[in-house]
């Protein structure tokens, strides 16, 4: 494809991903939108936060064009995005701001809008394909346009529901490879997750579950492949929960494609799909068995100690490096799930190489666990520690005071913006929120919520009153009694 050249009279775009340069080029829907809002005819260049406020295809300064068009993955990354416009000289403020306009997308935005209400003209709520045409729409027109995930924050919190995409078969094969690149080329091969873990957002705000044919993501991957010579990633919340995955590791391993694989339910591997990961050459499982047993199955995770040891031991035969993720201060955690999470690791490096990944855990918004407070970072500190002390191999962790910020930016509302802007203006934005943190600022991440909560009016896929009979389900099975 034929880039569109800068027209004076053209609209342009600057197309934002506010990390760093190598973690968007391992964004498939950077890529995406990459291509496709040239094909609508706009101009395009690349921001990233790493670059700064300067194109990366010819260096236009950011403050040149019409719209910056972000897309956020991570809560942190909001005051990436805004320092990036700071530094533009683009008011970070929309109501202050002329031009250019800013629309924002992406999971946590969805779930979570208000953050960045006062920052962003357009926020869109959900999945690309279900809004595609509104949103070329207001960027061809300048029009604002009606509809379902299509939200203009100055008009204050009004209710709007979240867009959904019926189908998501349609692949775009079309990718910038970069060496610098985090991740590899990323191949889509489910969307949503057909099980509902409490804390999980994405799988709250991406339903239902709707796998792609597995014929389809094959050949998408082989092309990527054989066209880049990069060995292609599968993206799925639970991608061996797709009805045809041993199917395409099978067709993949006589191809000779090579495939990445994500971190897979223990209890749905058995020895058939474990030995053709490993033919496929993937060098590390990763699995998630989170917690213990008891708050595993109270958090909708049918995965039992021995399901994780199975995989654990044959992994090891296999040759493969075992990578688990567990979690921290999860709502009514007790010292023997702590215990019983040790004796687990203990027993699973006994079997395979393991290389252990614990993090704190994080109330998310659109989740049951939503109206749950978050731990103080120091007892998530001891606990991460104590896990850490029983195991001698790989081991990494989130800062338990970093996931606090990210809390208090994901549950918050309009008044967050003021933090957002503020720490972006500053030479040392993580320093800003640590004081904030160690002052008391943020303590509503550390109570319960009720509703209605900053994100009450959007409308997903669950109603308020569900995730809240989950959540008093989930306390009175974890806890013994409902709060």
């Amino acid at each position: 494809m034929r880039r569109v050249r800068y027209r004076k009279s053209g609209v342009k775009v600057a197309l934002a991903y506010p990390s760093t340069y190598s973690v968007a080029m391992s964004s498939a829907v950077y890529h995406v939108l990459y291509f496709k809002l040239q094909d609508e005819g706009f101009y395009v260049e690349r921001f990233t936060a790493d670059r700064g406020p300067r194109g990366v295809e010819e260096g236009t300064p950011l403050s040149h064009f019409d719209y910056v068009v972000a897309t956020v993955h991570y809560e942190l990354d909001y005051i990436n995005l805004t320092k990036l416009l700071i530094e533009a000289g683009v008011e970070p403020w929309a109501r202050a701001r002329e031009r250019p306009k800013v629309v924002v997308g992406g999971p946590p935005v969805t779930a979570n809008p208000e953050p960045l209400a006062d920052l962003a003209d357009l926020i869109v709520l959900g999945e690309l394909e279900a809004v595609w045409d509104k949103v070329v729409q207001y960027l061809a027109t300048g029009d604002r346009v009606e509809g379902a995930g299509m939200y203009y924050p100055a008009d204050g919190p009004y209710e709007v529901a979240v867009a959904y995409a019926k189908d998501v078969e349609e692949a775009d094969y079309r990718r910038l490879p970069e060496p610098e690149a985090a991740f590899s080329l990323s191949v889509e091969l489910a969307r949503g997750c057909p099980f509902s873990c409490l804390f999980c957002m994405e799988s709250y705000i991406a339903k239902p579950y709707r796998p792609r044919g597995w014929e389809k993501a094959l050949e998408e991957a082989e092309l990527l492949y054989k066209r880049y010579g990069v060995r292609p990633s599968l993206v799925a919340l639970t991608a061996n929960a797709h009805p045809g995955f041993k199917e395409l590791l099978s067709e993949a391993a006589r191809r000779w494609v090579p495939l990445s694989l994500p971190s897979l339910r223990a209890e749905l591997l058995d020895d058939e799909a474990l030995e053709l990961v490993a033919k496929l050459g993937q060098k590390t499982l990763t699995i998630a068995p989170e917690t213990s047993e008891r708050l595993r199955k109270a958090l909708g995770k049918e995965v039992s100690d021995a399901d994780v040891l199975k995989v654990a031991k044959r992994a090891g035969e296999l040759g493969m490096k075992l990578k688990m993720y567990l979690m921290v201060g999860l709502p009514c955690e007790r010292e023997k799930d702590l215990e019983a999470v040790k004796a687990l690791v203990k027993e699973a490096a006994r079997y395979a190489k393991l290389y252990l990944s614990v993090n704190p855990f994080i109330p998310k918004p659109q989740t049951p666990l939503q109206y749950h407070p978050m731990e103080e970072p120091q007892a998530l500190e001891e606990k991460i520690e104590s896990i850490r002390e029983v195991h001698r191999g790989e081991f990494s962790s989130y800062d338990p005071r970093l996931a606090a910020i990210q809390a208090a930016i994901a549950l918050g509302g309009r008044d967050v913006s003021r933090h957002i802007v503020e720490s972006a203006s500053s030479d040392k934005p993580m320093a800003y929120w640590r004081r904030l943190l160690k002052a008391g600022a943020l303590s509503y991440v550390f109570r319960p919520r009720e509703e209605p909560l900053p994100w009450s009016h959007v409308k997903g896929f669950y109603a308020a009153e569900e995730l809240r009979q989950r959540y008093r389900r989930y306390v009175e099975a974890a806890c013994g009694s409902v709060s």
